[in-house]
């Protein structure tokens, strides 16, 4: 409203200089257009009286969303050889029916939910996607489906001769990326870490887009591989950590990590985790004394969380370890991260067999809880149709019938800026 009446006095004053006077009161010229301007103050202060005085106390706090989606196999209409069956021309998938896909999706998205603060953008201001074939497809998702939400930064990351990668869509500047694997001598990660340093307000946002190793098989093998990918974020986080002591960076793991944040007694305790409880006994990291950093210390309390400045001495880096991305030695110890779920409403993101699963994920640094700059508010799951079935499970998508959207839910984080 205040903006709205600027243009009025400027057009005032135009017309004040615009009016041919009589030279001998050109002199008068000023004072006259003075006089128009104090005369309008009165209605431009009545037209503000619904909205915030500009002169009176401070704006209300920033804010941005983030959002986290496994899309589920969104391949495109051309095979290469690496989509997965159902997605091959031979089960009738062609470039009409990722079309079709895509005209489904951009439907679903009209009907996000509106923002709660009126004049606020609808859509989250960053996007984590997983499970998108190629860069291609992410800016058909960006101009198409994620059309209205008016992003103008994006990235993509993806390892050579992978079926599907990872993606983020921005509306503030994404200054740099990275994309990070692990290489051992028995296996790689399979998928990469994308890293985005996104500009927001006052600060930087490191951001952390990851697609875990699946549990297929036997999970207790397979975390070995769920592991090492633990170890490259702790390995990311302790660099950032160092490279900036005095201001501690603003760090976010969001993606689909194929671990629950109870995945440790889900198990039962009966091997370590990726994904470990920070309050769990010393007895449980025995295993881990050879190589501490293989996991992800999770908590749901904030005073679990250590000091944002803190940075630990780097521990030798194994013989058989290598990594991809030029990464210094990893910490001593693992992160410590906040994750929302252990006291979100919601069961879970994601259904297996019947049963809610927790294994998508938006982990939370500490420095989002030091209060001051940006700090965490809240955490929720979008769970109605169309991105539910009637039962309210994840409204899988069908490549056989071309229906439904994705077999997980999209999952939100709200973070506020405190001003000083």
């Amino acid at each position: 409203m205040v903006r709205s009446f600027i243009p009025l006095l400027f057009t005032v004053c135009a017309l004040c200089r615009e009016f041919r006077f009589p030279r001998a009161h050109k002199q008068n010229l000023s004072s006259f257009s003075f006089t128009i301007l104090v005369l309008l103050l009165p209605v431009f202060y009545l037209s503000c009286t619904s909205c915030e005085n500009p002169l009176a106390g401070k704006k209300p706090p920033s804010r941005f969303r983030i959002a986290s989606w496994n899309l589920q196999a969104f391949f495109d209409g051309q095979e290469t050889g690496t989509e997965y069956a159902d997605y091959r021309a031979k089960s009738s998938w062609n470039e009409i029916a990722y079309k079709s896909r895509l005209a489904m999706l951009a439907d679903a998205m009209t009907r996000w939910p509106e923002p709660q603060t009126k004049g606020e953008r609808p859509g989250p201001d960053i996007f984590a996607l997983v499970e998108v074939e190629n860069s291609t497809v992410l800016q058909d998702l960006r101009s198409g489906p994620f059309a209205p939400f008016k992003y103008s930064y994006s990235a993509f990351a993806a390892n050579p001769a992978s079926p599907l990668g990872l993606g983020i869509l921005s509306r503030f500047p994404i200054l740099s990326t990275r994309s990070h694997s692990l290489q051992t001598a028995s296996f790689s990660t399979p998928r990469p870490m994308l890293e985005a340093e996104i500009e927001l307000p006052g600060e930087h946002l490191f951001l952390f887009v990851c697609h875990w190793k699946s549990k297929l098989g036997n999970p207790s093998e397979t975390e070995a591989i769920r592991r090492a990918s633990a170890e490259l974020v702790n390995r990311r986080i302790h660099e950032l950590s160092l490279d900036h002591p005095d201001t501690p960076p603003l760090v976010l793991v969001a993606g689909d990590l194929n671990e629950n944040v109870d995945e440790y007694s889900r198990q039962g305790g009966s091997f370590l985790t990726a994904l470990m409880p920070a309050d769990s006994s010393p007895e449980a990291f025995i295993e881990a004394a050879a190589t501490p950093r293989a996991f992800i210390k999770l908590t749901g309390s904030p005073a679990d969380l250590p000091a944002p400045t803190t940075a630990t001495i780097p521990a030798p880096v194994p013989a058989t370890a290598a990594a991809t991305a030029n990464i210094t030695p990893a910490p001593a110890n693992p992160a410590i991260l906040y994750s929302p779920w252990f006291s979100a409403s919601w069961p879970g993101s994601y259904a297996f067999q019947g049963a809610w699963e927790t294994i998508d994920h938006i982990l939370i640094g500490p420095a989002f809880f030091d209060n001051r700059g940006w700090e965490y508010a809240s955490f929720f799951v979008y769970d109605q149709a169309p991105f539910t079935n009637d039962a309210g499970y994840p409204n899988s998508f069908n490549p056989r019938t071309g229906k439904g959207l994705s077999d997980h839910l999209p999952i939100l984080a709200d973070f506020y800026q405190i001003r000083p």
